[in-house]
């Protein structure tokens, strides 16, 4: 903390005055990023009009985040909170939370796309736990170094792996 306090330009007492630990610390940090993360998503999305494109700027706008933070999102992809075994837990319910948040908003875009007659019907928290899975393993890979390049680069990839397993027969792009 006597670090961090140096580092932020704190004294270790104020600094103690917000966080009670180091672990506290953390949760924080990595609940206010992934806060900050879905919301640029969210204001991504909604400055589209139509359902695909609020999708590709779903999955850019992700991409995008990721590139932005490459550094944050390395280490907590690889520590994957197993440091703070005090504070997992509550770590562990926080992100749960979010995440469900986020695919509860991304079901929504799906739903949308189902009543105008896009996707298949029916399947909509599955299709939004689809799309979530094929970006984060996306996001995964380029952070572990699977493989190399620009994320925003995997926007079309992403897209046509998705809408071409949920597309009704017959409707075109």
């Amino acid at each position: 903390m006597a670090e961090i306090a140096q580092g932020a330009g704190f004294a270790i007492g104020t600094l103690y005055q917000f966080f009670h630990g180091k672990e506290d610390l953390y949760v924080s940090m990595v609940i206010e990023k992934l806060q900050r993360m879905y919301q640029e998503i969210r204001d991504a999305v909604q400055a589209r009009e139509d359902t695909l494109q609020k999708i590709e700027a779903l999955v850019k706008a992700y991409f995008l985040f990721v590139e932005n933070n490459a550094g944050f999102c390395t280490f907590f992809v690889r520590s994957d909170g197993a440091t703070l075994p005090d504070v997992s837990n509550a770590l562990k319910e926080q992100l749960i939370n979010a995440y469900l948040g986020q695919i509860q908003f991304i079901e929504g875009l799906v739903s949308k796309g189902i009543k105008e007659g896009i996707f298949k019907a029916d399947k909509s928290r599955d299709y939004a736990y689809a799309l979530s899975w094929i970006i984060r393993g996306i996001i995964y890979d380029c952070l572990v170094g699977a493989h190399q390049g620009s994320l925003t680069d995997k926007t079309g990839l992403v897209i046509d792996i998705f809408l071409r397993g949920i597309l009704k027969e017959g409707y075109r792009l």
